[in-house]
């Protein structure tokens, strides 16, 4: 292990599903091992890694309050169209469920940037306490000073018909989250001073 700082070896000694559950219950942020950063205009804000993460760690919970879908398909009527791209849709116990990150807060995970081609993180559903939470896992090991980033899934996202070069290359790779199916539509670009963009995995 030597080499690696000991916040990484700490977590590297505890089973990424326990560390998910333990930082969700808590609802807390590994502030030590994640930092926000501010990218570009055309980007806004990201989130980055500050220590080594290995292959299948938990590395951030993409946080908000748990409505039904009935809430959900509400807010959206009176949402602001920049603050419905913030509300996660999924199924659990055979209904749709959705997380509403629309809150501007500190937490970082409603930060994280969308990369259909070279993702470095995918998104999972945990129960814990009989609550659903969604975490972001890593698919590879991650470098310190990486962005951390997942699929958000098949949809015509604004930013990826975008002309810039950080979202440019040659290779494309097949969708990396688990089972997708709905999508829904957003004409939001990701300028991320408030809102991210609207995601639906099925699990």
């Amino acid at each position: 292990m030597t080499g690696f700082p000991m916040a990484a070896r700490r977590r590297r000694g505890k089973p990424p599903l326990q560390d998910a559950i333990e930082n969700a219950i808590k609802a807390q942020d590994k502030i030590a091992e994640l930092e926000v950063k501010y990218i570009n205009s055309f980007k806004g804000r990201g989130v980055f890694t500050k220590t080594h993460f290995s292959k299948g760690d938990f590395v951030v919970e993409y946080r908000g309050q748990l409505i039904t879908s009935e809430e959900s398909a509400r807010r959206r009527r009176t949402y602001h169209r920049s603050c419905t791209v913030f509300m996660f849709d999924f199924h659990w116990k055979e209904k749709t469920w959705c997380i509403d990150a629309s809150q501007e807060d500190d937490s970082l995970g409603r930060l994280v940037n969308d990369d259909n081609r070279h993702p470095n993180c995918k998104m999972k559903k945990i129960v814990a306490e009989g609550k659903p939470y969604l975490c972001l896992f890593a698919l590879r090991d991650i470098h310190p000073g990486e962005e951390i980033t997942y699929d958000y899934g098949e949809s015509d996202w604004p930013w990826r018909k975008q002309s810039c070069p950080e979202m440019t290359s040659d290779t494309e790779v097949s969708r990396t989250a688990e089972k997708t199916a709905e999508r829904h539509p957003s004409t939001t670009m990701q300028v991320r001073i408030n809102c991210i963009s609207t995601l639906f995995f099925l699990f």
